[in-house]
């Protein structure tokens, strides 16, 4: 018989980004699926207004310091009301009062879910967080499970991966519509014959240099080729491209509030850059999207990337270190269609059975439903 379930999710952030997508996507689909779900966040943020636009129940806490006292107390009351089976924190403001109020109101399955960040050291906060008041700890990358797994002597059970799930598309579109759209979005003539090149990441000084070096060889080898920067360029980029003489070679995506995915098959292949180097990386959710949408995958090899990146089978791997591996990996890509088809496709197949909505989604209630025969077990005697 198949069981459902209360959850709640909260978070800390007035932001928009992955971690929010995250939280409202997922409550979504557990809803869709017959789960109950509220959201605790502050008021006016965009998870707050999202979530209460979709029907989902919203509390509002602010997490703020000098609040949280009072909260604590809100939060214990909304959980004894409310008898969620999981309390699901995001962060380490909101977690620090909301797991210890589930812990003390007696929810039945507490998570800390560690998305990208900072790695954490190994404070008395911190280890109170992880081994005292969550029961499981999920991220979103092997590379984060390993350092927590390390940092706090976590087990394999206590910590799971679980990255962000998409929504794959069910047939790819015409790819040559999708150029003349994405043209069209660049304010340039769709031309039979032109192509591009897409880049996420962020673009701090470094990248800009080792993509750069790879954009003055295009003209010879790819003359159609036109890169295109899915994220904001500052002015001391724009005044490297300048000096560089290459401006011309180079257009930044319109910014918009949701990330749109209409883009990804008008590139010939998309490469990816860490989104910041001190930070641990989970797998990018734009690395995977671009995979469901037949975009070949170019990306630096580093711990989450190379998660969902396996070079040679469902994109190609680069050296952070080396420049010219860039340039070799374009012309590898552009240069060898038949390779690069095979790629495209062994990407998309393991997205759509790993890495889709369904996918986490089932990895998600098969852990809550292994803690609940633990607890019926524990509740029976039988050990």
């Amino acid at each position: 018989m198949k069981t459902f379930y209360k959850i709640i999710h909260t978070s800390s952030r007035a932001s928009w980004g992955n971690r929010e997508k995250r939280i409202l996507s997922e409550s979504l689909w557990m809803k869709e699926n017959g789960h109950q779900i509220a959201v605790i966040t502050p008021a006016g943020t965009p998870l707050f207004e999202k979530a209460r636009q979709n029907g989902l129940m919203v509390y509002p806490i602010s997490f703020k310091p000098l609040a949280r006292i009072g909260e604590y107390g809100r939060l214990k009351e909304i959980f004894i009301s409310e008898q969620p089976f999981v309390v699901n924190a995001h962060g380490r403001r909101d977690a620090k009062i909301a797991l210890k109020a589930a812990q003390t109101a007696g929810v039945p399955l507490r998570i800390m879910s560690k998305h990208n960040g900072e790695r954490i050291k190994h404070t008395w906060p911190n280890k109170k967080i992880y081994k005292t008041h969550c029961h499981y700890v999920f991220t979103t990358s092997k590379d984060s499970a390993g350092h927590l797994k390390q940092t706090f002597a976590l087990s394999d059970m206590h910590v799971f991966s679980i990255p962000d799930g998409i929504c794959p598309p069910a047939a790819l579109p015409d790819r040559s519509d999708s150029r003349r759209m994405l043209a069209r979005t660049l304010g340039l003539e769709p031309a039979p014959g032109l192509r591009f090149i897409g880049v996420f990441g962020k673009m701090d000084a470094n990248t800009c240099e080792y993509l750069f070096n790879a954009a003055e060889n295009l003209d010879q080898q790819f003359p159609n080729h036109y890169i295109v920067i899915t994220d904001e360029l500052y002015d001391q980029e724009k005044a490297c491209l300048q000096k560089k003489e290459i401006l011309n070679r180079i257009h930044v995506l319109p910014q918009t509030e949701e990330n749109t995915t209409e883009h990804y098959p008008g590139l010939d292949c998309g490469i990816f850059f860490p989104t910041d180097m001190t930070f641990y990386q989970g797998v990018p959710v734009e690395i995977t999207t671009a995979m469901a949408w037949g975009c070949p995958v170019i990306s630096q090899d580093m711990p989450g990337f190379r998660d969902v990146v396996e070079d040679r089978k469902t994109g190609l791997l680069i050296d952070p270190d080396k420049p010219e591996s860039l340039l070799d990996a374009i012309s590898c890509t552009l240069n060898q269609p038949e390779e690069t088809q095979a790629r495209t496709q062994s990407a998309r197949h393991l997205v759509e059975k790993h890495y889709s909505m369904d996918a986490m989604g089932r990895d998600v209630i098969r852990i809550y439903r292994l803690h609940q025969v633990k607890i019926e077990r524990k509740f029976l005697g039988v050990s």
